[in-house]
C-alpha cells in the first residue's frame, strides 16, 4: 500500500504545480500586456501636434531632418549670419579635412550605444535593451558633410532666422561644457574622418530616444511636430512632403 500511496500523492501534486505555473504566466502576461498598452497609449497621445500655426518661411534658412529606421539627425548649414558651427566643432576634432563641407548633421543619443557600435557587427541586443530601459548618459554625434538631398529618410524645410536662432540655442543648450565653457570632445570615438563625438546632457530611454531629441529641437524652433516622437520617422508626421 505504501508505494501506491506515494504514487497517488505525486499524482495529486501535479495539477497543483501546473495550476501555479499557469497563474504565474497569466500574471506576467497581464503585467507586460498592461505596460505595452500604456506605452501604446502614450505614443497615441504623443501624436497630438504642437506649433499648429507653423508655415515654412518664404525666405530663410533651409534645414533638413533625417530619420531612418534607427537614428535621427538635424542637418543645418555650417555657416550663416547667425552662427558658424566650426567655432563650436573645431577642425582639429576631425581626423579628415572638413573644409569642403557645407552642412553639419547633429544627433543625440545613448553614449554607450553610440560609441561602442561603430558598425552593425558591433551591435548587441543587451546593449540596445540597456539603452532603452535604463536611463543612460548621452553624447552628441556631429558629421561634417555636403548639402543633403531629400529622400524617404530626409526632409527639408525653410525656417525663419528667428526660428533658426531658437534651434541653435536648443542644440547648444544640451551640450556638456567644461569649466572654460568649451564643449567636451570625446577622443577615439569617431566612425570615419568626418565625424566627432561630444558629451551631452540628458538621459536616453524608451521615451527619450534620438528621434525624441530631434522632435524636441523642432518644437523649440516652432516647427509643427508631434508632442512626443520616440519612434522612427514620427518627426516627419507634420512636415511638408
Amino acid at each position: 500500500m505504501f508505494p501506491f500511496r506515494r504514487q497517488k500523492k505525486s499524482q495529486d501534486q501535479t495539477p497543483v504545480v501546473i495550476s501555479w505555473r499557469w497563474r504565474w504566466f497569466r500574471r506576467m502576461y497581464r503585467f507586460f500586456g498592461g505596460i505595452f498598452l500604456l506605452y501604446l497609449l502614450i505614443l497615441l497621445i504623443g501624436l497630438i501636434p504642437v506649433n499648429n500655426d507653423f508655415e515654412p518661411a518664404a525666405e530663410g534658412i533651409e534645414i533638413f531632418i533625417s530619420s531612418n529606421g534607427v537614428h535621427a539627425d538635424v542637418v543645418v548649414p555650417i555657416q550663416t549670419d547667425l552662427i558658424d558651427w566650426r567655432e563650436s566643432f573645431p577642425e582639429e576634432n576631425f581626423a579628415g579635412n572638413t573644409s569642403a563641407a557645407t552642412y553639419v548633421a547633429i544627433g543625440w543619443g545613448d553614449k554607450g550605444f553610440y560609441v561602442d557600435t561603430p558598425t552593425w557587427a558591433d551591435f548587441k541586443i543587451s546593449m540596445a535593451l540597456k539603452a532603452l530601459f535604463t536611463p543612460s548618459p548621452c553624447c552628441l554625434h556631429v558629421v561634417m558633410k555636403s548639402k543633403p538631398v531629400s529622400d524617404e529618410n530626409m526632409r527639408s524645410v525653410i525656417i525663419s532666422e528667428k526660428q533658426y536662432a531658437a534651434m541653435v540655442q536648443a542644440i547648444q543648450g544640451c551640450i556638456e561644457r567644461d569649466e572654460n565653457e568649451k564643449l567636451i570632445f570625446i577622443p577615439d570615438a569617431s566612425y570615419n574622418q568626418f565625424d566627432a563625438f561630444y558629451e551631452a546632457q540628458g538621459n536616453y530611454h524608451i521615451l527619450n530616444t534620438c528621434n525624441s531629441w530631434v522632435g524636441w529641437v523642432m518644437r523649440k524652433s516652432g516647427i509643427k511636430t508631434p508632442l512626443l516622437t520616440p519612434m522612427p520617422k514620427t518627426v516627419y508626421l507634420y512636415l511638408p512632403e
